[in-house]
């Protein structure tokens, strides 16, 4: 009896050593000394179409990203955040179904430097983070610097977190047609079993006020633990509604693959 004890102790034990290295939750952070690498490859399919006026108007877009983000903890709360990645983009314009004189090949370098507090730990849960960062403009008139916050809140039931975010991007040294904010909202559920899988799954919105641009999208990502502080998994996005100035409509998917490694 006192063996089983034992060995129903240990197994206990080694599930909750397990569950408090959740690197999939959208709330985890690098510990105190940690290191995490999380390298993500995917695809992108968009298409903006005219309409009324312009009906005939569409640019299509094939995009592939990789991005390599690092974490360092400080704390256990606190962790430093950087990423380096690599945008290869092919678009061309149509109109009435003909190829127009607009192709180009864009190969933009995206980079963010940055910082994540988690403020309150147990069941409720609050993260706070910045960065600085340069990207691609999904407008395709090259490169986007701003600065970036974000507020992440949510609740934890057992292996079940529903979790809400919002955040702003602040253009820096932008010209005058792209110096406006951009905002972001989501809603999410997360769910997971430690060393077994882990589903987060939600709908965002963001709204640019450059193109006077909202756009909601669906976002879902499947993860499979290979190791205690490791993951691989699929995630894919698919957009539910666009819209930008003009009438102008706008189709987004993508598709891609991302592992975690924290050492």
């Amino acid at each position: 009896m006192l063996k089983k004890s034992l060995l129903a102790f240990s197994i206990l034990s080694i599930v909750g050593s397990a569950a408090a290295a959740d690197v999939t939750n959208p709330f985890y952070l690098a510990q105190k000394g940690q290191i995490g690498s999380i390298t993500s490859a995917s695809y992108d399919r968009n298409i903006t179409k005219g309409s009324s006026w312009n009906a005939g108007w569409a640019t299509k877009s094939h995009a592939t990203v990789v991005d390599e983000q690092v974490q360092y903890g400080l704390t256990d709360s606190v962790a430093l955040i950087g990423s380096v990645g690599n945008t290869w983009d092919h678009w061309k314009e149509t109109e009435d179904g003909v190829k127009g004189q607009l192709q180009h090949d864009d190969n933009n370098i995206n980079w963010s430097a940055g910082v994540a507090w988690n403020i309150l730990s147990g069941p409720t849960k609050l993260q706070l983070s910045g960065k600085y960062a340069q990207d691609r403009l999904q407008n395709y008139r090259g490169e986007y610097k701003y600065a970036a916050g974000e507020v992440k809140a949510g609740y934890q039931f057992q292996r079940v977190l529903p979790y809400v975010s919002t955040g702003v991007k602040v253009p820096v040294a932008q010209s005058k047609h792209d110096n406006k904010l951009t905002y972001n909202a989501k809603a999410g559920l997360y769910q997971g079993a430690c060393e077994i899988w882990a589903l987060d799954t939600g709908i965002r919105m963001t709204y640019d006020e450059n193109d006077e641009m909202r756009l909601i999208v669906a976002e879902a990502e499947a993860s499979y633990y290979l190791t205690k502080n490791s993951t691989i998994g699929l995630f894919g996005t698919y957009s539910l509604d666009g819209k930008a100035q003009e009438k102008t409509k706008i189709y987004d998917k993508s598709v891609g693959a991302r592992l975690r490694l924290f050492f």
